[in-house]
């Protein structure tokens, strides 16, 4: 592992050399005896990974919190430790406030104690860089996501076209994880609507033909027209459905009863599921009492965990979905279970970190349990996953009764 640099300003030469002779194995020490030499050795190094800048306060011409100041103006990475022989507050506050100091230490310093702060100083200095990389990298998957949500948007916008169906797509990362929901059951809710379209298509044209040769069956219609309605309220309603569920979620809570939730999101993933040969398995514990809690985000949680479900039990000969609802103390608790491929532990415990996936790329954001868990959270329960490979996975969530 590379050495992590340290620059130690001191106008002492003896004090440069003990500092050197101290801490020159743990860490890449670079010296200067001054402040101006060494704001000049920390631009040549700070991109190079200087981690800490240790430095005398008491010096000539610049002191160090003065160097200090120039310092965190030039670039606030690395950490700043300021020695000092003297206790005065208002020096003190000047270096806090003034250099951005991590830490104050008196001289002489012990060996033992400084070694630790300078440990924990670069220990924070890689904090700091890591969290930077990370919100580069999110900086770009959000971009990503975002040209996603494009294309996602023009899609179900024709496909809503096609089938009469208008919902608002001017929604944020709860919205775009929608979307992407809804871009994969698009061709399932098209199977769900175009049944019953069918059907209707095929009443109608036999009573105009009817009509028009003078043979229309008033009685048989009339048989008719109860199925008729039937279908038209299956379309009805799976149109209400995708409306409610593509609206952007509000913060009203409500007394919501869960197996009416699950029910409303099997509403688009019928078609999916039998096309799938996915046999599904609701048991709800009778009088389950309502939870305080936003339908529709909880809808997004359940078909979250369906579609997962469906992917791990692509290649499982027996392909069944297990859902146990039931009263635990102040809480409902949903056992969702499934009979695929399960997970080893190394991605059990990275399942619910943003944009962490198992899919092939560009089958999956790595969003969806990520903000499944932050729902759950809003909704101040838990949810957590058991999985071994062969033996499929399991999501446990508890909801606090309302």
């Amino acid at each position: 592992m590379d050495r992590k640099k340290i620059l130690y300003v001191d106008d002492e030469p003896v004090n440069l050399s003990n500092f050197r002779l101290n801490f020159g194995e743990a860490y890449e020490v670079i010296t200067a005896s001054s402040g101006k030499e060494a704001f000049t050795l920390f631009k040549e190094h700070v991109d190079k990974g200087l981690a800490v800048v240790v430095a005398d306060n008491r010096m000539p011409v610049m002191s160090g919190v003065e160097l200090m100041e120039q310092i965190y103006h030039a670039d606030p990475d690395p950490v700043r430790i300021i020695l000092t022989a003297f206790t005065n507050f208002e020096e003190i506050m000047k270096a806090v406030n003034k250099g951005h100091i991590y830490q104050y230490i008196l001289k002489p310093w012990n060996h033992h104690n400084l070694r630790m702060c300078l440990d924990n100083a670069v220990h924070v200095y890689s904090m700091i860089k890591t969290n930077k990389n990370l919100l580069r990298e999110l900086s770009v998957k959000n971009i990503q996501l975002q040209e996603i949500a494009d294309r996602l948007r023009h899609e179900l916008k024709r496909r809503q076209e096609e089938e009469v169906l208008r919902r608002s797509t001017e929604v944020r990362m709860l919205g775009q994880a929608k979307l992407a929901s809804l871009g994969e059951m698009a061709t399932g809710i098209a199977h769900e609507i175009n049944q019953p379209l069918f059907f209707l298509k095929i009443v109608m044209e036999a009573a105009k033909r009817d009509i028009d040769d003078g043979s229309f069956d008033t009685e048989e219609f009339k048989e008719d027209l109860d199925e008729f309605l039937a279908q038209a309220k299956r379309i009805e309603t799976i149109i209400k459905h995708l409306q409610t569920f593509g609206r952007k979620s509000g913060n009203d809570f409500n007394s919501v009863q869960l197996p009416q939730v699950l029910n409303d999101s099997l509403i688009p993933l019928n078609y999916i599921l039998k096309e799938a040969g996915v046999g599904i398995e609701i048991d709800p514990e009778a009088d389950l009492p309502p939870i305080n809690g936003v339908a529709t985000r909880l809808e997004q949680v359940f078909i979250n965990l369906f579609n997962n479900a469906i992917d791990a039990m692509e290649n499982s000969q027996e392909k069944k979905i297990s859902i146990r609802l039931a009263r635990r103390d102040d809480s409902v608790v949903v056992t969702f279970s499934d009979s695929g491929c399960g997970m080893p532990a190394e991605t059990v415990a990275k399942i619910f970190e943003p944009f962490f996936t198992t899919k092939e790329v560009g089958k999956g954001t790595g969003l969806g349990l990520s903000i499944a868990y932050g729902i759950i959270q809003e909704h101040n329960g838990s949810i957590t996953c058991h999985s071994k490979p062969g033996e499929g996975t399991s999501f446990i969530l508890s909801l606090p009764v309302g």
